[in-house]
């Protein structure tokens, strides 16, 4: 019994480092935001940096590529109306490639986008 809870407690550890080296240091737009008390994981989560590069999963990908990759997030959620990806661009990332982003996640048919924001105030 030991056993299973040293190695439960392993598998968190290690489970909860991923997602804070995953998680890419943006400086996201100030928003107040909608106010949800409900929390939704995403599915998929894309971060569009300063520079206009696309991140997903810790590492730079091509549009072409991301295609790609929500495919396989829709695949994995059980369809298009179950996927809600979450959209994390840096406040200084350019619009242009921003909706580039948009348009390819709205080309594969999802409607629930989320884009994340900092709390004002």
């Amino acid at each position: 019994m030991i056993d299973i809870v040293f190695q439960l407690l392993i598998f968190f550890l290690v489970t909860a480092q991923m997602a804070q080296v995953t998680r890419s240091d943006l400086d996201l737009p100030k928003e107040k935001g909608e106010e949800s008390k409900e929390v939704e994981q995403a599915g998929l989560t894309i971060n569009v940096l300063a520079d206009g590069s696309v991140e997903v999963n810790g590492s730079v990908v091509s549009l072409e590529a991301l295609d790609g990759f929500v495919d396989e997030a829709i695949e994995r959620a059980g369809g298009v109306d179950r996927l809600k990806p979450l959209i994390r661009a840096d406040r200084s990332a350019d619009a242009a490639q921003l909706n580039a982003v948009f348009n390819r996640l709205s080309g594969r048919g999802l409607t629930a986008i989320r884009l994340a924001t900092e709390r004002n105030g």
